[in-house]
């Protein structure tokens, strides 16, 4: 016999936004436990999360820095040793048309990346 799911229906809390999303909850309790969480913070979609890195006709260009990292452990012996280079979290940062694997750059290469929104020109002149 399968088990039931709870699905819990989220509208982003942004007025006049129409996004929405769900959670799955396996049992009673934990589907309180979610309701309750979202009515302490409330589900806001992408666009409404981090406002700066969603292009739009008011906001056509946004730019990220990456730097190459040094990140080291220490042993079991308490010897601290190179685990890598990394940009952040991750020895490799992709996205369309590009790959850079740190270990290729010294420690402090900047990887910088733009996105630019090119609007086409409307039959008046201006975009």
């Amino acid at each position: 016999m399968s088990r039931r799911v709870y699905t819990i229906n989220l509208q982003c809390a942004e007025p006049g936004c129409r996004e929405w999303s769900f959670a799955e909850a396996e049992t009673i309790r934990e589907e309180r436990e979610i309701r309750a969480r979202y009515a302490k913070n409330p589900y806001r979609c992408f666009r409404h999360t981090k406002t700066n890195e969603v292009l739009s006709a008011d906001n056509p260009e946004t730019t990220k820095t990456l730097v190459v990292e040094e990140k080291f452990y220490t042993d079991y012996r308490g010897n601290e040793k190179l685990l890598g280079l990394y940009f952040g979290h991750s020895g490799i940062e992709h996205g369309p048309g590009f790959r850079a694997i740190a270990k290729d750059f010294p420690p402090g290469t900047k990887l910088i990346v733009t996105a630019r929104i090119e609007m086409p020109e409307t039959e008046g002149g201006a975009a």
